[in-house]
């Protein structure tokens, strides 16, 4: 039993209380977070008060123990992220997290692991390389600024004599935005490789660039494709079986194909359905311009008002209705549903194809029950105020910018949205920078 005057203990005030444990779930970059703001912070208030306050002879100490603790940490995470990479590319992978501290080996073996699981890494590594073996080379192990011998009873830090604290906060700030960095770029390759385009040697990335070195689909007959075939193995250092596998991944793809003269239809709807549903929705919804400035005035409250546009909304939901039901397929239903929330995950087209089955599901278990389901699920995306808005983002993503267009055209939305040629020319979608690329 826990006594009162115990010190790991919950109490009040209750915003004091730190979560550990199960209790929050705690990883590497929690534990490395910690340790870096209080390097941080020490470092701040010794500079803000020139020193004179608290001595940056004692300070140094801990602030160098907890940068260099929290670079170890992290690493240690970045090592458990490429873990997981690996495992989703069924590739072994061993480390012993908790028996190293050696961060020269430790970076040595990250290194290593990462320039052969994706190149995308290497810039990141650059950046760091420096810094992370400038802190190897002064405490390899975490015993130099721990404590003032080394166990052959040495003085450590005899070779360095100063450590400037500025030069400290400069360094360390590089260091966490690197580190940054790789964290994103780790939990970005997870999400990425999690979808399954990729092949044994070949990333996204590598797909994306080969797709742009292939001629359309239409010429592969010409004697000139089989000097092509040969210039892309030796690019990619790859046979024969690992390139048709890329080529039947990029044929199947909808962001790659398209490079080849591949138009992959959309899933369960047509262009005519989706002009079908542009019609229909302009007759419930206005559309503003997202130029113009939002109305921040509330308008006087009015019961009869609110009335009457409920029966308004509801007399064109009902002839809406009446005038789609006998269209409607379960596979029209989904591809309409998925073309709608797929614009809240415009990284990878595979999410479009997931929602889409998802929803195939659902619409078939909705025709199995009544219409009065089937009715609620078209009319849930007919009410949402940003269906179009949603729609016309998810087509210009999935390389429909021809179907995109002609919406834009028959609607007038050009002067309804300020994004459309950023979707046009693909910016609206790059990849965040350390991804390397962009479809």
């Amino acid at each position: 039993m826990i006594q009162n005057n115990s010190t790991f203990i919950g109490g009040h005030p209750t915003w004091a209380n730190a979560c550990v444990g199960e209790n929050g779930f705690p990883d590497y970059w929690d534990y490395a977070k910690g340790f870096s703001q209080a390097a941080t912070i020490l470092i701040d208030l010794v500079l803000h008060e020139r020193g004179l306050k608290h001595s940056v002879d004692e300070l140094v100490y801990p602030v160098c123990f907890n940068m260099r603790h929290s670079v170890e940490l992290r690493l240690k995470g970045a090592i458990s992220e490429l873990s997981r990479l690996e495992s989703l590319r069924s590739r072994s992978f061993q480390f012993d997290l908790s028996g190293s501290h050696d961060i020269g080996n430790i970076w040595k073996f990250f290194k290593n692991k990462a320039r052969s699981a994706d190149d995308r890494y290497e810039s990141i590594i650059d950046r760091l390389d420096k810094k992370i073996s400038d802190i190897a080379k002064v405490d390899a192990t975490g015993q130099t600024f721990r404590y003032p011998l080394n166990t052959d009873s040495k003085k450590h830090l005899v070779d360095v004599a100063v450590i400037n604290f500025v030069a400290l906060k400069e360094s360390f700030a590089e260091l966490e935005a690197a580190l940054d960095d790789l964290h994103r770029l780790n939990r970005y390759l997870r999400d990425e490789y999690s979808w399954g385009s990729f092949t044994n040697r070949l990333s996204r990335k590598n797909l994306s660039e080969l797709a742009l070195l292939l001629p359309p689909r239409s010429t592969w007959a010409d004697k000139s494709f089989t000097a092509t075939k040969t210039m892309i193995k030796d690019k990619f250092q790859i046979g024969s079986k690992e390139l048709s596998d890329a080529i039947k991944c990029i044929e199947s793809h909808f962001e790659f194909s398209p490079e080849i003269e591949i138009l992959i239809p959309l899933l369960g709807i047509k262009e005519a359905d989706i002009h079908d549903f542009f019609g229909h929705w302009f007759k419930q919804h206005d559309l503003p311009s997202d130029k113009d400035p939002i109305d921040l005035e509330e308008g006087e409250w009015c019961l009869d008002k609110m009335f009457e546009d409920l029966k308004n909304s509801s007399r064109i939901q009902a002839e809406v209705w009446s005038a789609v039901q006998e269209n409607i397929t379960p596979e029209l239903l989904a591809g309409l549903s998925a073309l709608f929330y797929f614009a809240r995950e415009l990284n990878f087209s595979e999410c479009y194809a997931r929602i889409y089955e998802l929803g195939l599901k659902e619409a078939q278990e909705a025709f199995s029950h009544s219409t009065d389901f089937i009715r609620k699920k078209y009319l849930h995306i007919f009410d949402k105020t940003n269906a179009v808005y949603n729609i016309l983002r998810s087509l210009y993503f999935l390389r429909k910018p021809e179907l995109a267009d002609r919406l834009v055209a028959t609607y007038d939305l050009d002067v309804k949205f300020s994004w459309l040629d950023e979707a046009r020319s693909r910016v609206l979608f790059r990849k965040p920078d350390y991804c390397g690329y962009m479809i």
